[in-house]
């Protein structure tokens, strides 16, 4: 690959010397390099910082740069060492006398005794220069240790972090921009990123539903700009992404706010949705209030109103509702908790004891006359029960109640989607879709998971569909994608479809996407699928330990992300972007100024004056 384009590769006047090789484990080489210290130089070398210097391919022809990267750095001064021990007196005068030194070393080195050390990881990349021009290539030999180092330019840079990827013939989008200088753009292919899996780690505050929400906006976008159609399901356990992703909710025409249950909404909307208009209001008043606003935007919450508004009027709001006909049918759906309420024990077991009076409404229509019944059964052996086996058939129970009173609500077709029809959708490659999933009950939202890829595997499997890419997302993926699990739980079902489709998925077009900040509570087998991954602070070890049994980092490249501001991430990829299983620090976009902007372009009259 050519980079004849670039006019200038390295920044003159910054040379550091190559100093140290040694094997690594995760990187397989470390280097260490020597800077002479300078504050301009100190302020301008961050890590992510590309670097060049000879190897051992350079001959009378050509000259071979192995390209390096700078995962962490420290000035050092040798007066005082890395570690103030000695006399106190005079450890304390020389780290007086050593100041001086820092400050007065403006743009020239005049003191032998300050560096800036830093450690480097080869990137897999070479620069050759010959008469004919100058390529990139694959690194093909070790750099000489002694030889110059040269900082590669920022023009340099861009066309290494993007090797290989063209946004303007590709199916890219923007993953951020470089950390270092924001005016390299890093790139990605939005397919490879979907099929083959991607994972975002970071703790609280790092703003990892930020980001969530950031790429599914770009990915829909790119999707749209090249007409290849991509289907997002959000599985939305907090509840936060119908603010983070409204702008999509709204333009998007295939995008839906998807309700498991009438009981994930608020009564007064369940109302609305089935034609009682007089409630539009308090429906309104209600969603408004039962949804989780990030803390910048929660000061300007009653700018949503008018957004909020045309969720409802555009009728972006659906309920989940598969038509049951036969007793029988209700019995295979909801049973489970009482065949794991059989497991607490007792001599007498209730919850078999209503399996088998159940047995004889089974063929009789699902109407509220067989409900009444089934009721009844419930009754009789519930208030005889353990605590343990009392909460199963209170769980059964309550799942009788809320099928009467959506027998007695008759929702309109526009209020509802059944699991048959969101399946076709997701196979209709005509366009985009978003679909953020939320439930009242986090059981509900875990057997949806189940159910929903179980079948859209096998329909896709057994017809042979391979197109238009899903990807299900899974935001705190340790509630669907746990290590440890109990038999015949919901977590254990949720947990069985993330790592079907994340080992078998991608090739018919299914991608998994694992959200989380307790990295060490998931299903390793399912942590080490993702080709694509962003990490932010972790300050916990044992999720940092996790991450790097799983993915190969160092603890030096770690280091990196404790400074990390929210919106900073390593992004690595084994085949999305152009720097192959190379960390790159970025910067992502803000959903939140995203979603100010959209408030303000879409409903100007109603925002408020900053």
């Amino acid at each position: 690959m050519a980079i004849e384009d670039v006019h200038e590769i390295f920044v003159p006047n910054r040379v550091a010397r190559l100093m140290k090789m040694e094997d690594n484990e995760q990187t397989r080489y470390q280097y260490e390099i020597w800077f002479e210290y300078t504050r301009q130089t100190m302020t301008a070398l961050r890590e992510g910082t590309l670097v060049a210097v000879r190897n051992f391919a350079t001959n009378r022809d050509e000259t071979h740069y192995s390209v390096l990267e700078i995962v962490s750095l420290m000035p050092v001064h040798y007066a005082l060492g890395e570690s103030p021990e000695g006399y106190p007196g005079f450890v304390m005068e020389a780290a007086r006398n050593i100041t001086t030194d820092w400050t007065s070393q403006e743009d020239r080195s005049e003191e032998d005794t300050t560096i800036i050390r830093c450690v480097a990881i080869p990137t897999g990349i070479e620069i050759s220069e010959s008469h004919s021009g100058r390529d990139l290539d694959h690194d093909r030999a070790l750099p000489m240790v002694g030889g110059d180092v040269r900082v590669l330019t920022h023009d340099a840079t861009r066309e290494i972090v993007n090797r290989e990827i063209s946004p303007t013939s590709d199916v890219v989008c923007e993953a951020g921009t470089w950390l270092v200088d924001d005016r390299v753009p890093i790139y990605m292919r939005s397919e490879d990123f979907v099929r083959l899996h991607f994972g975002i780690f970071g703790f609280t505050g790092a703003g990892k539903s930020n980001l969530v929400s950031t790429y599914v906006d770009s990915l829909l976008r790119t999707a749209q700009h090249h007409n290849r159609p991509v289907k997002i399901l959000l599985f939305d356990l907090m509840g936060e992404y119908s603010v983070l992703l409204l702008d999509q909710l709204l333009t998007a025409p295939e995008a839906r706010l998807l309700a498991i249950g009438e009981h994930a909404l608020p009564g007064s909307l369940v109302e609305f949705l089935s034609g009682d208009t007089s409630k539009r209001d308090a429906a309104l008043r209600h969603l408004i209030g039962s949804t989780l606003f990030p803390r910048p935007l929660e000061r300007i919450r009653d700018s949503f109103r008018p957004a909020f508004a045309e969720l409802l009027s555009q009728q972006k709001i659906r309920i989940r509702r598969d038509p049951i006909t036969t007793f029988d049918e209700f019995v295979r759906r909801r049973s489970q908790v009482l065949v794991d309420g059989q497991n607490a024990g007792g001599k007498i077991n209730r919850c078999q004891a209503i399996l088998s009076g159940l047995d004889a409404l089974r063929n009789r229509p699902f109407d509220a006359q067989s409900i009444s019944d089934a009721l009844s059964i419930v009754d009789s052996q519930e208030k005889a029960s353990k605590d343990e086996v009392r909460r199963a058939i209170a769980q059964f129970r309550q799942d009788l109640e809320n099928e009467r009173q959506q027998l007695q609500r008759r929702l309109p077709p526009s209020a509802i989607t059944s699991k048959d029809e969101l399946i076709q959708r997701l196979n209709d490659a005509g366009s985009s879709s978003l679909f953020v999933v939320q439930a009242h009950d986090p059981d509900d939202l875990r057997e949806f998971a189940f159910e929903l890829g179980r079948d859209l595997f096998e329909v896709r499997r057994r017809r042979g569909i391979l197109q238009p890419m899903v990807s299900f997302v899974f935001d705190e993926a340790d509630e669907f994608i746990p290590g440890q699990v109990e038999r015949d739980s919901s977590y254990s079902r949720s947990a069985w479809i993330a790592e079907t489709l994340a080992r078998r998925g991608r090739k018919f077009g299914i991608g998994v996407g694992i959200c989380t900040q307790r990295v060490r509570y998931l299903k390793t087998s399912v942590m080490a699928q993702p080709h694509t991954y962003l990490v932010s602070k972790m300050p916990r070890l044992t999720d940092r330990e996790a991450i790097q049994e799983a993915f190969g980092f160092s603890e030096e490249m770690f280091r990196q992300t404790f400074k990390f501001a929210p919106g900073d991430w390593l992004l690595v990829s084994h085949d999305a972007t152009g720097l192959k299983a190379v960390p790159i620090p970025i910067h992502a976009g803000d959903a939140n100024e995203r979603i100010r902007e959209f408030l303000a372009s879409r409903y100007p009259a109603d925002q408020p004056h900053r």
